[in-house]
């Protein structure tokens, strides 16, 4: 029976694959697949870019910005050992880091100080405010970790993706990547204590980004 189901999860893997893969070669020349394959990819990225940057109109714009970035350069793609959701988060993950360096810029430049967790803009209605500050507790810290840390936590505890998933995404080893997250949360536990939250206290449900806007025209 087990053997049945793995059977079946390989053959299901492959046809997502195949269909994956005849999406993106009518995408470069039928606007219809590639709103298809923008709808398919979306949700994920856009989620991805707000639990890395807790703002909402933030993550809505990066995430624009990662699908004009593959849209343009989706001739390039070739399936040759990475999936295209791979090459998505891959975007998604540069554009947060030019974020994050634009916020250093301003704070370096202005007088007064420069929240990067944008907490003006606040959360969703259906998100308590209970919530919002737990979760921005432990943002604080994830930010307080080096890049490569806090990439590995948001997409293992936060998106739920396979250490496998993530050494394509990144280009790293599994085991380097075990390392990274065996040292990102020992960093991140030393700074929440610092901040006065106990090892039971940590929040693990992240609020939700709101519902996407129409971006496609």
């Amino acid at each position: 029976m087990a053997l049945e189901a793995l059977t079946l999860t390989a053959e299901t893997g492959a046809l997502l694959a195949e269909d994956e893969q005849s999406l993106l070669a009518s995408a470069r020349h039928d606007p219809e697949a590639a709103g298809r394959l923008f709808d398919r990819h979306y949700p994920e990225i856009i989620r991805y870019i707000y639990h890395s940057t807790l703002n909402h109109s933030v993550a809505e714009e990066l995430t624009s910005n990662v699908f004009f970035a593959a849209f343009r350069r989706l001739g390039l793609f070739r399936w040759r050992g990475i999936a295209f959701r791979a090459w998505l988060y891959r975007i998604a993950i540069n554009e947060i880091r030019m974020h994050f360096r634009r916020q250093k810029r301003l704070l370096a430049t202005q007088a007064g100080p420069v929240d990067l967790e944008h907490p003006s803009d606040g959360p969703t209605a259906e998100a308590t405010a209970a919530d919002q500050d737990d979760y921005r507790l432990l943002h604080r810290a994830l930010l307080a970790l080096g890049e490569k840390y806090r990439t590995v936590i948001v997409l293992h505890y936060l998106e739920g993706r396979s250490l496998a998933e993530i050494g394509e995404i990144t280009r790293r080893r599994e085991g380097t990547i075990k390392s990274q997250l065996h040292r990102g949360l020992s960093q991140l536990k030393q700074a929440l204590e610092r901040a006065g939250v106990g090892p039971g206290e940590m929040p693990v449900s992240p609020p939700q980004p709101q519902q996407p806007r129409a971006v496609r025209e």
